[in-house]
Formats: C-alpha cells, sequence, structure tokens
C-alpha cells in the first residue's frame, strides 16, 4: 500500500478523480486532496468519494503532501512544477500520469531536487471527460511506463510503483525519450487517425448512414481536443515519424487497389487484410495473458 500519509492530486478530471476512487477502494488511509482551478469540479469530485477535500490554493495542498500526483493537461505541467517548487520540502516527492515523458521530465527541472521526481505513464483513459466519468477500476490490468533516471531518487521510484501497483497497475520502465517514440504509434496516432477519419467522413458525406463500425472506429475523436493539442505538440517529432509510417502504409493500399482489378492486386489487398487481423489477434492475446498475469514488477531491461 501506498506509504505516505497524503497523496495530493494536481486536477481531478477523468484521471485524476480515478487514481482517487481506485486507492479509496484498495483501502487507503491516508488523505487524498484535489487541487484544481474550479470549484465545481473539485466539489463534484469529493461527492464521488475521489478525493477527502478539494483545494483551490496549489500552495497549501503541496505544503502537507508525501506525494504529488500531476494530472492535469500537459500544457499546465510547467504552473504545477513552478508552484512546487515554491512549497518544496524534503518530504515531498512527486510523480505525474503526462502522455509523454522527454517534455514533462525537462520541465521537472524547475523543482529545487528534481531527483525527486519520478516520471510515470499510466496507459489507460477514456473519450469521456470529468470526476463523474471516473472509475476505481481504470487502470486495472494496464500497462504503466515509469520513467526514473539514474539519479531519481529511489523513494521517489518506490512511491510511483506502489501508486500505481496498488491500482493494479503493470509495471514497464522506459527511457522518454523511448517512451515518446512508442506512444506515438500506439496511442498518439490512433487520436490522429479517429480525427481524420471523421474529418474525411464529414467531406464525403453519408454520416446519416453511419452505425457501428464508424462509432467504434471513430470512438477516440471524441476525445477532449485541448488536451489532445498539448499531447500532439509535446510529442511532435515522433507523432510526425509514425505519421510517415502510416502514410507509407495507405500509399501502398492505395496503389494496390488502383492497380486492379486482376487477381495479384486482389490477392494482396487480401494479404494487407489478413496480416492486420492476424497481428490485432497476437496483441489482444498478449493482452489478455497479461491480464491474467496481474501486475509485474518493473524490468528494468525494457528499453
Amino acid at each position: 500500500m501506498l506509504d505516505v500519509d497524503q497523496i495530493t492530486i494536481f486536477g481531478t478530471g477523468l484521471l485524476g478523480a480515478s487514481v482517487g476512487l481506485g486507492l479509496k477502494a484498495k483501502g487507503f488511509g491516508g488523505a487524498v486532496v484535489g487541487v484544481g482551478r474550479r470549484r465545481k469540479t473539485l466539489e463534484q469530485a469529493r461527492e464521488l468519494g475521489a478525493i477527502d477535500r478539494g483545494v483551490l490554493d496549489f500552495g497549501e495542498a503541496a505544503a502537507g503532501t508525501g506525494l504529488a500526483l500531476i494530472a492535469v493537461p500537459l500544457s499546465g505541467f510547467k504552473a504545477v512544477f513552478t508552484t512546487l517548487a515554491r512549497h518544496d520540502h524534503p518530504g515531498l516527492y512527486v510523480t505525474d500520469l503526462g502522455s509523454t515523458k522527454a517534455s514533462v521530465v525537462a520541465a521537472a527541472d524547475a523543482l529545487p531536487d528534481p531527483r525527486r521526481f519520478c516520471g510515470s505513464h499510466p496507459m489507460a483513459g477514456s473519450e469521456a471527460r470529468g470526476p463523474r466519468a471516473a472509475r476505481g477500476d481504470l487502470f486495472r490490468g494496464k500497462p504503466c511506463v515509469l520513467t526514473p533516471g539514474p539519479e531519481t531518487d529511489p523513494r521517489a521510484v518506490a512511491l510511483a510503483e506502489s501508486l500505481w501497483t496498488t491500482l493494479g497497475m503493470n509495471l514497464l520502465r522506459r527511457d522518454p525519450d523511448a517512451h515518446d517514440r512508442a506512444v506515438a504509434a500506439v496511442s498518439h496516432l490512433p487520436h490522429v487517425l479517429a480525427a481524420l477519419l471523421m474529418n474525411a467522413v464529414d467531406d464525403c458525406g453519408g454520416l446519416e448512414l453511419g452505425s457501428t463500425g464508424l462509432r467504434d472506429t471513430s470512438r477516440l475523436a471524441s476525445s477532449n481536443p485541448p488536451m489532445r493539442r498539448d499531447i500532439l505538440l509535446n510529442n511532435r517529432a515522433a507523432v510526425v515519424k509514425t505519421l510517415g509510417v502510416f502514410a507509407r502504409h495507405l500509399d501502398a493500399f492505395r496503389a494496390t487497389l488502383a492497380a486492379g482489378p486482376d487477381a495479384a492486386s486482389d490477392a494482396r489487398v487480401l494479404d494487407t487484410l489478413e496480416h492486420a487481423a492476424a497481428v490485432r489477434a497476437g496483441w489482444l492475446h498478449r493482452d489478455a495473458t497479461a491480464d491474467d498475469d496481474g501486475p509485474s514488477a518493473p524490468d528494468p531491461t525494457s528499453d
């Protein structure tokens, strides 16, 4: 169980409130304090049982906490780190759940002792927004990436590990840049494609005929646009590179379709679809196996 008397969650939207609900469900006995800029959001989180109390004063919250969890959009990280720096104390450790890591690790240099920060990224979420969409089991069985550096305080790493394993996550370790390259493909690219899909369908017309297939494949287009903008801009280079890979696949498939109708091009269309189905089936099988195995220990050799 998380070994602190108080965890302070900066940002009590979907993810921050889900952390609070998950800790409460696991019997965390310390105080869970929520910090935000809107009293209404904090009150919603308190009514749901995600936090014990909500405060608008970032400094007041930082002063009494053993672990600060930054759960605000990436554009707000600098302000939170600056605030934490002004109210630093030796027992204050910091982690986060930001979707990029290189930019966050760089921003953490604003802390008086950046060694007390351990970056983390729980790979879980929803297109829904706000504390009312929070779920205590949101993180269970999902991967969480930790990005400690060689100088990171072991206590910071231990607290981050304890937080996410308490919530049932499977831990991995990555270098921040390696993390950003990976999530550009598995997380950020799908969001871009969902958004572009809806824009393309809107241009082509026929939305009134859309049903289950369009709803399922476009789900991520409903995600918070300002938050997604922050993520894409903070991981711009890796996303651009990943889009280039996707563009090559798209161009090749378009050329295959355009070359037909003939037996060879028709066979290549089928090969493409069958390969994609096999890759997805293998990934789903590995994902199901990981869920059955339960939370794993961090792998320091992962890259």
